[in-house]
């Protein structure tokens, strides 16, 4: 029989929370960890689709894969808003900021999750598209893939498809793509997981520090 495992919070007494409702430092670790249950969440879609290859599984797959990429652009961004705030915090120093500083990182950042946040995810831009498409020698992929007849089956493949050659600056008719789109996906899943690391490293010493207290249930 499988071992049940144990649910577990980390919480503080009305004392401790008004304490930290003083400290500027607060509200960014709250923000911090808003951002890590975003990327937390896009990753389980990848994950909860495992083994599976239909039309709804490849549009998750590859939904995970922009909508994480302009959440990590928004991250990188509340790294360089906390730095005048932790100036003096060596866990986020040493830590989550030395990720502005990772050459790698400042690739992809420039190459791939700006033009997913600006241009592809979180705006619609129809000249952008335009763009893309104008580009291609043809559509290269159906328009809507589905297996069987329930709506939340559908996938517009194409559209997902231009919205990975805006990512990665390629036309999906080219040789290049699929290999430089796999390329981007393990860099930026790489960069998920140093920035993930990282932000919980500190959001656990501060919550720490504070004077949160872990709770088991049973």
């Amino acid at each position: 029989m499988a071992t049940q495992e144990i649910e577990w919070h980390i919480t503080c007494d009305t004392h401790t929370y008004e304490k930290c409702r003083k400290d500027a430092k607060f509200a960014y670790i709250v923000t911090l960890a808003r951002t890590v249950n975003a990327l937390n969440f896009v990753n389980s879609v990848m994950v909860d689709i495992q083994g599976r290859d239909d039309p709804a599984a490849q549009r998750n797959r590859l939904n995970s894969y922009l909508f994480g990429s302009a959440i990590m652009y928004e991250a990188l961004k509340l790294v360089r808003a906390m730095n005048k705030v932790f100036l003096d915090d060596n866990e986020f120093q040493n830590g989550l900021r030395s990720l502005l500083k990772d050459p790698t990182a400042q690739q992809i950042e420039r190459d791939h999750l700006n033009p997913a946040r600006h241009q592809a995810v979180f705006h619609f831009i129809p000249e952008t598209f335009a763009e893309a498409i104008g580009k291609a020698s043809g559509m290269g992929s159906a328009f809507v893939s589905s297996r069987g007849s329930r709506r939340g089956n559908v996938s517009y493949v194409y559209s997902d498809i231009v919205a990975a050659e805006i990512l990665v600056g390629l036309s999906s008719n080219t040789e290049e793509f699929y290999s430089a789109l796999g390329d981007a996906m393990a860099k930026t899943r790489d960069l998920v997981i140093k920035f993930t690391d990282s932000a919980e490293s500190l959001i656990a010493h501060h919550l720490k520090a504070w004077g949160f207290q872990r709770e088991e249930s049973h």
